[in-house]
C-alpha cells in the first residue's frame, strides 16, 4: 500500500549541519514540490501538508537550523538564504521532483521565502509568503525606532531560547514587560534569552540588519510571488513592500509582471480560515464575506506556476483587498489605486483642517513612569485587545491628543498610503511619536483603524542616532500603515498623537540610551507646530476627490 508520508530524512547544508525533513508525497512518480521550512516544528503542518497532497503536490517540511531535530544553533534569519538553497538543492536532485518547486508559509515560514528566492536558484518557481515582515529591524525590532518590547519578548521567550518551545504556563506576560533587563526576565522566567541583548545592542539598522534586510533582497528575486496579509497584522508593510518593491525592481520580467497581494480584514494569526471566528476582529465583525478561503487562493496560484493549470487566474487584477465598512472583496490593478487622490489635512489644535491654518502649538507632557497604555490597533499577539478598538478610554489623558475632522457629507473610502507629517521640538534628547488613524463613528465611538510610531533620534536616517536639540525644531515623518475604509455619511477622521504605547513599544527615556540601558527618565515634554511655515499635516488616498 502507498504511504504518502515518508519518514523523517535529512539534508546537509554546505557548513555540514543536518536539517530534519520530512516528505510527504501523493503518488509514485514525479511531481511538483512545496517546501515549507519552520522553527515551530515541522509536525505542525501536517494539516496543511495534506492540503497540498490532495491539490496533486509533493510537499517537503523542514525544521530551521537549530530547532526541534535539525542540528546547529538557531539565530533569527541569518541562515535562511543558505539552508533554503541547500533545501532546494536537495529536492531537486530528488527522483520523485520534477523539477519545479514553490514555496509557501505564514509568518516565520513566509519569512524564509524571500532570502531562498534572491539565491537564484533554478527549481524554485514561486513563493507564497504571507503576514511576514520586509525589514526586520523598521517593521519588527523597532518600530521605525521604537523598540518593539511585545514582539522581542514574547516571539524570542518562546522560539528563540531554546531547541523546543519552553515551558510558559507559569509566566504572566504583564509582568514581563517593565523589567529593567534581559537578566531580570531572565531570572523571573527561569531561563536566558540571548538574543533578547543581541537586538538591543545593534539600536541602528548597522550591518547586522542589513544582512537580512529583504528590501534589499527584492531586486534579486526573479519569479512570481503571492503576498498575504491583514489590515490589522502588525506586519501588513512587509506585503505591500514586497508586492511593490519585485514589481518594481525583481530581477526577471516575469517577477515583474506576475506579484499578487492580498489584503483582509484579519491579524496576524486568523488569516488562516480554519480559526474559529475568523468574521470578527477587534470590535468589529466584517460579515462571511470576510472568511476568504486565502489557502485556496494561494493554491490556485501555485497550480499556475507549478502545474500550468489556469483557473481563470490570469485574467484577475493583481491586487486583492477586502474593502472595510464597505465589507467586500475589491480589485485592482495597482496598489493604491490609480484612480485615487492624494488628500491632505492640516493639523490645528483639535481639528484637521482641509486648507491652511494659523500657526499654533501644542504640547504632549510625557512622563516615562506613566505611559499610555497599548490599546489596539496593529498588535502581535498577547497584547490584548486588538484590531479595530474603541479609543475613549486613553482621550481623557492629558498626553494624548485628539484631532478630528468635520463629518462627511456622504460616504467616502479612504485608502493608504497615509503618512503624518509633524514639526516638533523637545525638552529632552529623545522622543517617541505615536499616530492613531481612528473613525469617529456617528455613535461618538472612536475606532482604530491604523497605528504607527517613530523615535526621533532617528530622524537623521536609521543608521544613526541624532539627539534632539532642546528649543530646535525636527521633522517627523510617520508612516501610519495601510487601509481601505470606507467612512460612513457624518462619521469623521479621527487622529491621536501621543509619546508612548506601552507595551506595544518600550517607553522612551528622553535619552539616547539602549534599550533596557537606563532607568525610567524624568518627565519631558515635546510640543507640536500647527499652523503656518510649520505646519503638521496628515496625508492619505481616497476613492472621492471631495473628501
Amino acid at each position: 500500500m502507498w504511504m504518502p508520508h515518508l519518514l523523517c530524512q535529512t539534508v546537509e547544508t554546505e557548513d555540514g549541519i543536518q536539517l530534519a525533513t520530512d516528505i510527504y508525497r501523493p503518488g509514485p512518480g514525479t511531481h511538483p514540490v512545496v517546501l515549507i521550512r519552520t522553527p515551530y516544528h515541522r509536525t505542525g503542518q501536517q494539516a496543511s501538508a495534506r492540503r497540498f497532497l490532495d491539490e496533486g503536490f509533493a510537499v517537503v517540511v523542514q525544521d530551521c537550523r537549530g530547532k526541534f531535530d535539525s542540528g546547529g544553533e538557531f539565530t533569527p534569519l541569518v541562515d535562511e538564504a543558505r539552508d533554503g538553497h541547500a533545501a532546494l538543492d536537495w529536492i531537486a536532485d530528488q527522483s520523485w521532483c520534477n523539477g519545479r518547486i514553490g514555496m509557501w508559509g505564514r509568518s516565520y515560514l513566509g519569512i524564509v521565502q524571500v532570502p531562498a528566492a534572491s539565491t537564484g536558484h533554478e527549481a524554485l518557481r514561486c513563493i507564497a509568503p504571507s503576514v511576514a515582515p520586509g525589514s526586520w529591524f523598521r517593521d519588527w525590532l523597532r518600530y521605525d525606532g521604537c523598540f518593539a518590547l511585545g514582539n522581542a519578548i514574547r516571539w524570542s521567550l518562546t522560539h528563540a531560547s531554546a531547541r523546543t518551545q519552553p515551558p510558559l504556563d507559569h509566566v504572566e506576560w504583564t509582568e514581563l514587560n517593565p523589567l529593567g533587563s534581559p537578566e531580570e526576565i531572565a531570572r523571573h522566567v527561569g531561563f536566558e534569552t540571548p538574543i533578547l541583548s543581541t537586538w538591543a545592542e545593534h539600536d541602528v539598522d548597522d550591518d547586522y540588519w542589513q544582512s537580512i534586510d529583504q528590501d534589499t533582497m527584492h531586486p534579486s528575486v526573479a519569479i512570481p510571488g503571492f503576498h498575504a496579509g491583514g489590515w490589522f497584522d502588525h506586519l501588513t508593510r512587509g506585503q505591500f513592500n514586497a508586492f511593490a518593491n519585485i514589481r518594481a525592481t525583481g530581477a526577471s520580467s516575469l517577477a515583474r509582471d506576475n506579484q499578487h497581494l492580498l489584503i483582509g480584514p484579519w491579524g496576524h494569526q486568523t488569516i488562516d480560515s480554519s480559526r474559529p471566528g475568523r468574521t470578527t476582529y477587534g470590535q468589529w465583525d466584517f460579515g462571511s464575506t470576510a472568511d476568504l478561503d486565502v489557502t485556496g487562493e494561494e493554491i490556485r496560484f501555485l497550480n499556475l506556476h507549478l502545474r500550468d493549470i489556469d483557473d481563470g487566474f490570469t485574467r484577475e487584477r493583481p491586487v486583492k483587498v477586502f474593502t472595510m465598512g464597505r465589507n467586500r472583496w475589491e480589485s485592482y490593478d495597482d496598489w493604491p489605486p490609480p484612480s485615487s487622490t492624494a488628500v491632505t489635512y492640516t493639523l490645528s489644535p483639535g481639528r484637521l483642517v482641509r486648507g491652511p491654518v494659523e500657526e499654533d502649538r501644542v504640547t504632549i507632557p510625557n512622563d516615562p513612569s506613566n505611559p499610555v497604555p497599548t490599546l489596539g490597533g496593529q498588535v502581535y499577539w498577547g497584547l490584548d485587545p486588538r484590531g479595530p478598538v474603541d479609543q475613549r478610554p486613553i482621550l481623557g489623558r492629558e498626553d494624548v491628543l485628539f484631532f478630528r475632522s468635520e463629518p462627511f457629507a456622504r460616504p467616502c473610502t479612504v485608502l493608504d498610503p497615509i503618512v503624518l507629517d509633524l514639526t516638533v521640538s523637545c525638552t529632552a534628547e529623545n522622543a517617541d511619536l505615536v499616530g492613531k488613524f481612528c473613525v469617529e463613528l456617528p455613535d461618538e465611538t472612536v475606532i482604530c483603524l491604523t497605528v504607527g510610531s517613530f523615535r526621533c533620534c532617528y530622524a537623521q536616517g536609521f543608521d544613526r542616532k541624532t539627539p534632539l536639540v532642546p528649543g530646535e525644531s525636527v521633522g517627523i515623518r510617520i508612516d501610519l500603515g495601510h487601509i481601505a475604509y470606507e467612512f460612513p455619511k457624518d462619521a469623521r477622521i479621527g487622529l491621536i498623537v501621543a509619546g508612548s504605547d506601552f507595551p506595544r513599544i518600550q517607553t522612551n527615556t528622553g535619552r539616547l540610551d539602549l534599550p533596557w540601558g537606563q532607568p525610567v527618565g524624568k518627565p519631558y515634554q515635546t510640543d507640536l507646530y500647527t499652523g503656518g511655515k510649520a505646519a503638521s499635516s496628515l496625508h492619505l488616498h481616497t476613492l472621492d476627490s471631495t473628501a
